[in-house]
Parts: C-alpha cells; structure tokens; sequence
C-alpha cells in the first residue's frame, strides 16, 4: 500500500467531504454567467471550481452519512451536489436570459427579427439587440462584484442544505419554479420603454399615411423604426443599468429565498 493510498483510506472521511464541497462548487461554475460560457476553457473551469472547494471546504464540518458511507450513497450524495450547484448558477443566469428576452421583443417590434449575430456566450445566434443588453448585463455583473455575490451564495447555502442532506425540499422547487417566471417579468419591464415607443410611432405613421396618401409610409417606416429603437434604447439605459444592478443581488443567491 503506498502513502497516497494508505493516507486516502486514513482519512476516508474528509476526502468524501472534499468530494462533494468540489461537485457543488463545480455545478456553480459550469452554469454561472461567464464561466458557464463555452469562451472560458474546461481546463480553466476545473481549476476555479477545486480553488473554489479548496477555499470552502476549510469552513465547513466533515460530511455525515445516516447509514455510512457506501458507493451507493457516495454517488447519490454527489448527484445532489452538483445538481444543487447548477441549480445556483441557473438563478444567476435568469438575469441573463431575461435580457436576451427583453432583446428578442424589441427586434421582433422594429422588425429586425430576422438579423442573427454570433452569440459567442452559447455557441449559437442571437439578435443584434438580445446580445448588447446582454453584454450591458454582463458589465454590469462584474461591476458590482457579481462573482462574489456567487461566492457568498455558495457559502450560504451549505448552512441551508448541509453536505448529503435532502437537496429537493418542496421550497427548492418552488423557488426556482418562482425564480424561472422572473424571465418574462424582466424581460418585459427591460422592453417596455422601446415597445411603447415603437407603438406610439405606429400609431403616428398610421396618421401620417391617412393624412398623406401619396406619401409611401412603408418606405420610411424600417429605418425610421430601427432609428427610434436604438434611441429608445439608448435613452432607458441607465435605467436599464440601474435595474439590473438591482435585480441581480436579488436573483443571486440560495434557492428558496435564502441568500
């Protein structure tokens, strides 16, 4: 037996506690905002989740297994880590997605719905309003320390689901179930300046093309739209800043309302 064998087996009990500290932190890093994205290596990924487990795991008591610690119960126990920490990193995305919603309402309003730009966040397209404001979130994410506030809900929650315990409580699911609506509500709040806008300068084309048949509207109507948008836009941007400031500290944090 050599020494890294006969140390694991000494100290069975704190490697299975670093085991399933280092599963939650790494669902945390693989769907939390920038380090879930496909730009930042998997190597990379790695080594911030086990920095990451290396510094919680000297805060936290040795793991306990009602029935000992078997491969049965050692999986299962880490299944529910990592799926607790995706969960984590998914209320931190919501933000996100909320913005890109927000962007995919205003392109479909100024008829620019069908222009698709590299999203290099995904992997895939995304429309040319839906990635500013989601850069604009993004910016503002690390303005105000928003990787601390991942860590301080990482911490927080071992207080509230302590390592192998019951990760699926009714108030799990119902939080993140409550949090997942919060897509539409910040999407629609982000949008509503520029969808009102666009709806007003409808109504004023309308009267326009009733007061002047011989003027075609539908020519102007494009640009002129377009033009009113990225004013718009621009106009409700500290507001749209301001609001995601405070929306993400809200949104980060344990499942269930605890943060």
């Amino acid at each position: 037996m050599t020494d890294m064998t006969q140390w694991i087996s000494t100290h069975w009990p704190e490697v299975v506690t670093f085991m399933l500290v280092f599963g939650r932190s790494a669902g945390l890093i693989v769907s939390a905002p920038f380090w879930g994205s496909r730009m930042v290596p998997l190597l990379v990924r790695v080594w911030v989740a086990l920095l990451l487990a290396a510094a919680t795991y000297p805060l936290l008591p040795v793991a306990r297994f009602a029935d000992g610690i078997s491969l049965l119960s050692l999986f299962a126990a880490l299944g529910g880590e990592i799926i607790l920490g995706l969960v984590l990193g998914w209320i931190a995305q919501l933000v996100f997605a909320g913005m890109r919603l927000a962007g995919q309402l205003i392109e479909i309003k100024s008829g620019l719905g069908l222009i698709q730009l590299v999203d290099p966040h995904d992997g895939g397209h995304s429309g040319l309003f839906s990635t500013f404001l989601e850069l604009v979130a993004g910016l503002v994410f690390f303005s105000i320390n928003g990787h601390h506030l991942l860590v301080r809900a990482l911490t927080s929650s071992y207080r509230v689901f302590p390592l192998a315990g019951d990760k699926f409580a009714a108030r799990v699911l119902e939080g993140l179930i409550q949090s997942s609506g919060e897509i539409f509500t910040i999407g629609l709040r982000v949008s509503a300046p520029v969808i009102v806008g666009l709806l007003l300068s409808n109504i004023v084309l309308g009267i326009v093309s009733r007061a002047l048949p011989q003027m075609n509207v539908f020519m102007v109507a494009q640009p002129l739209q377009f033009g009113f948008s990225v004013l718009l836009l621009l106009l409700s941007l500290p507001a749209v800043m301001w609001f995601i400031a405070r929306q993400l500290p809200l949104m980060i944090g344990v499942p269930g309302g605890v943060g």
